[in-house]
């Protein structure tokens, strides 16, 4: 399936390193049956988790403000009223959690992505799917990993491959969308489970 990426720079494996020790914070469960696959990502993207951070810290400040007694609480809480608000608003933008379904006893595939305030399925037949595989963009500073889901035919969008997660999340690596893929590509060419002659 997929091996390890290049070494890369220092800079690149340290920050693997980081989002190992810290990878609990945000965990990926890959969960394999015979009949059926599950995946639970989650992990944010960078935003929504600058987005939360801001947000405890600002509560944090807020709360530090109204108890103190001053002249200068007002203009205190209006400075940190409003950044706060912004970050509220943010929170409803982005996902909480994504899962992944895949069940092969209906051929089908459901995709649900969980925001605060309202949840996204996608689901479709499972059959249309011929693998997965991980794609890598490199910009001026980062790299990036997606994983891609190939069919046969045509997505809606036109194209004959989708990326399974369309914002990048946190903990972002080569051997986290690996791991992903290679779950979805076993569970695809997997053959069915016998289930043995019947008494």
């Amino acid at each position: 399936m997929f091996g390890d990426e290049d070494e890369g720079s220092v800079f690149g494996r340290l920050g693997m390193m980081i989002a190992e020790r810290f990878g609990f914070i945000a965990p990926l469960w890959i969960v394999k049956r015979p009949e059926s696959l599950t995946i639970v990502d989650y992990r944010p993207t960078f935003t929504m988790f600058l987005t939360v951070a801001g947000f405890v810290v600002l509560l944090i400040g807020f709360v530090l403000v109204f108890l103190k007694i001053d002249t200068a609480v007002s203009f205190g809480l209006w400075a940190i009223g409003i950044p706060a608000a912004c970050c509220v608003i943010f929170l409803f933008r982005g996902t909480i959690r994504e899962t992944y379904y895949f069940d092969r006893t209906t051929d089908s595939y459901s995709f649900v992505r969980q925001f605060i305030h309202r949840r996204e399925v996608i689901e479709g037949a499972m059959s249309q799917f011929t693998g997965a595989y991980v794609k890598t963009e490199e910009n001026d500073d980062s790299t990036s990993y997606y994983v891609m889901l190939k069919q046969d035919g045509l997505f809606m969008t036109g194209a004959t491959e989708q990326a399974l997660r369309e914002n990048v999340p946190i903990f972002n690596s080569f051997d986290r969308e690996a791991r992903i893929a290679n779950a979805i590509s076993g569970f695809l060419h997997s053959k069915p489970t016998d289930p043995g002659p019947h008494l």
